[in-house]
């Protein structure tokens, strides 16, 4: 069953009734399928704000109406689900809970002489209580769906965001599925991503990487492409495969162990394209014990500390060119199979010139001199 509703199950979509609605939990703001809140600066949600104060139209609101049908879809309790609008809505209710002000430059096309330009909604409510109750009465155009077919609701949200710039992580999340479901649930729960991880989660940059981190483990190096990663996501969306399922529960113990050395909001761990490198150095080489990650993590913060020096280096004859070349494989192409490849062999190299106390820092500053690694 799929179908649009002829009549609002809420009553009026005025801003009032469906603020009402936001403000006493009947709308599900986090679904499986949807990009994370809060990707609208302030001067997105102004202007938005200003086009419903000065009547211009506003693109439609779509909810999943999470009626007896869609039980099994129903993991809040609330009565809707957004679909497409959770930005606009945000700005509704920002605006409305005084979060932000009108713009400077905002003009009232219905009286010029009315200057509300920086103020905010308790200000003009105050002054002019008819300007806001218009803006409560402003009837918004919402489309309800009633149905009991998560791909349906899932395919739906992807097409109507085709016009807007959908990260790849935000694709594959609206893909669904069981594997979707896994590592979303991971994520959320793990220390690993709630606590040790330093980089910012907002458009599904911690999904992204433990996508990439299940491929690493049921692969070994492999390439991170768009292809690659979307075929894992679709082939488990229905039913986890049991080799997947292997992976992820050998993987779970790998995180488990790097939460017992890594520190919460480790600087290590700052950088999306350095976490899947630090797995294979961990899980991936060869005649390596699992319990030797100490070891390995006081490496990587040399390691990394070297590396920052080299930058600050001004004399191009005494860097330490394979510490550019290292970075530069890091922000160019680090996707790609051939990249995880080289810099894994450059760290499991200088790895070996640690353990034999043989890391070359001879100048003052502490900084690496230029070396070949073939004689490693």
């Amino acid at each position: 069953m799929f179908e649009k509703l002829k009549h609002s199950p809420i009553g009026k979509t005025t801003i009032a009734n469906i603020n009402n609605c936001i403000e006493t939990e009947l709308i599900d703001f986090t679904p499986d399928y949807q990009r994370f809140g809060r990707l609208w600066d302030k001067s997105k949600k102004q202007l938005f704000i200003d086009s419903i104060i000065n009547s211009y139209d506003v693109p439609k609101f779509y909810f999943h109406y999470l009626s007896s049908y869609a039980y099994d879809l129903n993991n809040s309790n609330c009565l809707l689900a957004i679909i497409d609008g959770k930005q606009r809505l945000e700005a509704i209710n920002d605006f409305i809970n005084n979060r932000f002000s009108l713009a400077s430059d905002f003009v009232y096309i219905g009286n010029s002489n009315i200057v509300l330009n920086n103020k905010y909604f308790r200000d003009i409510y105050c002054c002019y209580p008819e300007i806001m109750n218009k803006f409560l009465d402003y009837i918004l155009d919402v489309v309800f769906i009633d149905t009991d077919e998560k791909f349906r609701i899932e395919e739906l949200f992807l097409r109507l965001n085709e016009g807007i710039p959908l990260n790849n992580a935000e694709r594959r999340n609206a893909i669904g599925g069981e594997l979707v479901h896994w590592i979303n649930g991971f994520i959320s729960t793990d220390p690993f991503f709630t606590n040790k991880i330093s980089f910012k989660n907002k458009r599904l940059e911690h999904f992204d990487l433990l996508t990439k981190l299940i491929l690493l483990q049921c692969q070994g190096i492999a390439s991170f492409s768009k292809r690659n990663l979307n075929t894992l996501i679709k082939n488990n969306k229905y039913c986890i495969s049991p080799l997947i399922n292997v992976c992820l529960s050998e993987l779970q113990r790998n995180v488990s162990l790097m939460n017992r050395y890594f520190e919460d909001n480790d600087l290590l761990l700052r950088s999306k394209s350095m976490v899947p490198l630090y797995y294979l150095f961990f899980f991936f080489r060869e005649n390596v014990s699992r319990e030797d990650i100490q070891s390995q993590i006081e490496f990587l913060r040399e390691f990394d500390r070297l590396r920052k020096e080299n930058v600050a280096i001004k004399d191009p004859n005494s860097v330490n060119k394979e510490f550019v070349e290292f970075d530069r494989l890091t922000q160019q192409g680090a996707h790609q199979k051939t990249s995880l490849e080289k810099r894994f062999k450059m760290l499991n190299a200088y790895y070996e010139l640690f353990r034999m106390d043989n890391f070359n820092i001879l100048s003052e500053c502490g900084i690496i001199r230029k070396s070949s690694l073939e004689d490693v």
